[in-house]
C-alpha cells in the first residue's frame, strides 16, 4: 500500500475449477480496476469475483453488463453497502479458493520472475506458462491424479 511499482501488472482470470482462461496486463501505475475494464477489449464473458479493488465506477457499470461481465467484488472498509452476512461469507469462500489458485500459478511458474525483457518474450513465455498450468490440471484429471499436483508440470512445458 502506498508504495510505487514500475512495470506491468498481470491479472489472472480463472474458471471456478482453476483452468486460465485469460491474463490481462496493464501498466503498473494503473489501478487495479483497470484490469476489470481492460477486459472490455477481450472475448471474456461471465461473472467475475474480485476483491474491494475492483469495484467498478459506477458510470462504467452498465458498460460492463452490456458486454456480458457481471462482477462480484468484496466491500471495502467504510463502504455505506455491505453484503448480507451469507452472502459474504460465500463469497470470502470463493476468493479464498481463486487466491489458492493464483498462488499455485506463482509459485509453481516463478511467475514473478521474468527472464526476457522484452514485450514479445514476456507475453509468450506468460502464455507458456499458462498453457502448461492449464494442461497439467488436464492431464491430471484425466489420469486420475490429484488436480492441484505439479508432478507433471514439466513434461507437459
Amino acid at each position: 500500500m502506498r508504495e510505487r511499482f514500475h512495470g506491468v501488472r498481470e491479472h489472472l482470470i480463472c474458471t471456478p475449477n482453476g483452468r486460465i482462461v485469460a491474463l490481462v496486463q496493464i501498466p503498473g501505475r494503473r489501478h487495479d480496476v483497470q484490469g476489470l475494464y481492460a477486459l472490455l477489449n477481450t472475448s471474456f464473458r461471465g461473472h467475475l469475483i474480485g476483491d474491494n479493488a475492483y469495484w467498478p465506477q459506477l458510470e462504467r457499470d452498465p458498460e460492463l453488463v452490456r458486454a456480458g461481465i457481471i462482477m462480484t467484488a468484496a466491500t471495502r472498509r467504510g463502504f455505506k453497502f455491505r453484503y448480507p452476512p451469507e452472502m459474504a461469507r460465500a463469497l470470502a469462500q470463493e476468493r479464498h479458493q481463486i487466491e489458492r489458485y493464483i498462488n499455485h500459478f506463482n509459485e509453481q511458474l516463478n511467475a514473478a520472475r521474468t527472464l526476457n525483457r522484452s514485450l514479445r518474450h514476456y507475453l509468450a513465455r506468460r502464455w507458456t506458462k499458462a498453457l502448461a498450468f492449464n494442461a497439467t490440471k488436464h492431464f491430471n484429471q484425466l489420469h486420475g491424479y490429484p488436480v492441484e499436483s505439479f508432478s507433471h508440470l514439466r513434461a507437459i512445458a
